[in-house]
Parts: C-alpha cells; structure tokens; sequence
C-alpha cells in the first residue's frame, strides 16, 4: 500500500475544533502550532503525507517541519483545490473546498470527522505498551509532550506534600 496523500484546509480546520480556536485567540501562530502538534502525532509511524495550507503571502512559498509541508497561498481555498487529484484526501468543511475537490476526483473529510480520526489515533498511541522497532524521530519545537484537549482547558491542581516531624 502507498502513501496517503491528505491536504488540509488549515484555518478551516483550526476554527472548527474548540481546542484549536481557543488556542488560536492567543495568536494565529499559536493556533497553527497547535494543529501542527497533532498532526505530528497523528502522523508518526503512517505512512502518510500531509500538506496543511493556509491563508497567507503566495511569495513565502512553503516550509517542511517533522515531515508534514505547510504551505502559504492567497487564497487557501483555491491551492486547496488545485492540490486534489484522484488519491487525495482533501480536509475541509467549507462546500466550495468540497465540492472542487470532488470535481478534481478527490476524497472529502469534513474538519470535524478527520479531527475525530486525529484524536483517536493519538489516544490509541498514548495507552499502548512499549512499541518494538525504531521509535519516530521528533523535530524543532515538536519534541513536547502531547497534552489532551480536555487537559488543556482546565488548570492543573498543585500536589500538596505533607510535614515530616
């Protein structure tokens, strides 16, 4: 079996999972690096190759980080499409997106049935005993512990240690 080619619509995705926006209130890169996060995780050990692309300056081209390309295109929506080809999956719930994706033969996935596959794969990870064989290779500010969606949103409580007398 070959590759799995998946082009994400970054915003769209970002916006539509609660984690990811409120991250993304703090700033737009904290919001991409979020979604990055768990991509990587997702990523490890499949073999697959995901393009994320987001609004922005066409000249900055794009850059690789951990194996998954990121790609700036004014307007996303429209290198989106341009990216479908038959044994593509294309992420995004915009009706636009789908809809030329489909044209172009391409696989849809709505933003929130391939975050449900995102976070799925990355629990059954998280609870598997010692995996044989060479464990993936972490890259640049990736090298962090994964912290859940639902750990995020709460603070964490302080241990309290007791007196010795």
């Amino acid at each position: 079996m070959g590759r799995v080619r998946i082009v994400i619509d970054g915003y769209n995705l970002i916006r539509r999972i609660p984690a990811l926006l409120c991250r993304e209130h703090e700033s737009l890169e904290a919001g991409r690096e979020a979604l990055l996060d768990r991509l990587f995780l997702y990523k490890a050990g499949k073999q697959v190759e995901i393009t994320v692309v987001f609004d922005g300056p066409g000249r900055r081209g794009f850059f690789a980080r951990g194996g998954i390309r990121v790609q700036f295109a004014t307007p996303a929506d429209t290198a989106v499409v341009e990216m479908a080809c038959a044994g593509t999956t294309v992420v995004s719930s915009d009706i636009e997106v789908q809809n030329g994706a489909r044209r172009r033969g391409a696989k849809v996935m709505s933003a929130e049935e391939f975050w449900q596959q995102v976070t799925a794969s990355i629990q059954a990870r998280r609870y598997r005993g010692p995996q044989k064989g060479p464990r993936p290779m972490f890259h640049g500010t990736w090298d962090k512990a994964y912290i859940d969606d639902e750990e995020e949103e709460r603070p964490a409580k302080k241990r309290r240690r007791g007196r010795k007398r």
